[in-house]
């Protein structure tokens, strides 16, 4: 057993040797990825990368191929410090789609190890997870892997794809409750920035806020990449849609009709849209913690 910087938690050898062999398995995936990708350009396998250059001619071309492989299979923080390949299709052979399918079940299987650990760490001592599994990754000597980047899958199309297009999903926000108590705390905070704001912000809570009151924090989340697309089933088209993150792949030799719409975000006029009924009052009670009070809180 390996000690953590808690002393009476241990990390058993036993899961540090499968951390490690699981993140090997990763590594040899990717690799495998990498060394079979050119061979698809030259047999004629089509990429378009819509991020990549500044023409169709660039967009296609054997180093936005390989640009996009290259951050897709990255697994270390200095790997993907800033993504620039966040969309993208690559048409490929069945060795590149069996490869990319073991790429996935690996990361699968590395996130069934680090989840036992964490599992393990909440059982011995609950507050010390993160530290837990930064000390088994630190002895299995892959500290520096970005977790969320070894669990993403690489998203596989079905075969027969003849229409992709990219879309985003624009200005939705995630609402979260916010106790009374926990909207003071977060007024506390303000003081390693400005000792008078925070004062300011907790007289306001006090005077308009009952203690038993529940506020609403509104989260704004950025745009979501996601695809809408049609295969040919049984001679049959089906239509779907689904959320994207980075590169996903075509098992076909062809590309299928594609429409590609840059992230609204990147664009100087913003569409402008209806007002819709919320549960949160139109203006923040608190407009520098982003606190709102919900609409039915005076009935």
């Amino acid at each position: 057993m390996v000690p953590t910087d808690d002393s009476d938690v241990f990390v058993p050898g036993e899961l540090i040797g499968y951390l490690s062999s699981a993140y090997q398995e990763m590594q040899d995936c990717a690799d495998t990825w990498r060394a079979l990708s050119d061979s698809d350009h030259e047999a004629g396998y089509p990429v378009f990368i819509p991020t990549h250059g500044t023409d169709d001619v660039e967009r296609r071309s054997l180093v936005a191929r390989q640009l996009a492989v290259k951050e897709s299979t990255g697994l270390d923080i200095d790997d993907v410090v800033e993504k620039h390949y966040e969309a993208g299709l690559i048409c490929a052979s069945p060795e590149i789609v069996s490869a990319v399918d073991a790429l996935n079940q690996a990361k699968a299987g590395f996130k069934d190890i680090v989840l036992q650990i964490r599992a393990l760490a909440t059982t011995n001592k609950p507050l010390s997870r993160d530290k837990f599994l930064s000390q088994a990754m630190q002895s299995a000597g892959i500290q520096t892997l970005h977790l969320r980047e070894c669990y993403r899958q690489i998203r596989i199309m079905p075969p027969h794809l003849e229409v992709f297009a990219w879309t985003w999903a624009t200005s939705h926000a995630r609402i979260q409750k916010v106790s009374f108590e926990k909207a003071i705390e977060m007024a506390e905070n303000l003081r390693d920035r400005d000792e008078q704001l925070a004062e300011i912000v907790i007289d306001i809570l006090r005077k308009k806020c009952a203690s038993d009151e529940v506020l609403a924090k509104r989260v704004t989340l950025p745009n979501q990449l996601r695809a809408n697309y049609v295969y040919r089933e049984d001679d049959q088209l089906v239509r779907k849609s689904c959320p994207l993150s980075g590169i996903v792949i075509a098992q076909q030799a062809t590309l299928p009709r594609l429409v590609w719409r840059p992230n609204p975000k990147w664009s100087e006029t913003q569409a402008i849209k209806l007002p819709r009924e919320s549960i949160i009052e139109k203006e923040p009670l608190i407009e520098v913690l982003n606190l709102y009070r919900y609409v039915s809180h005076g009935r």
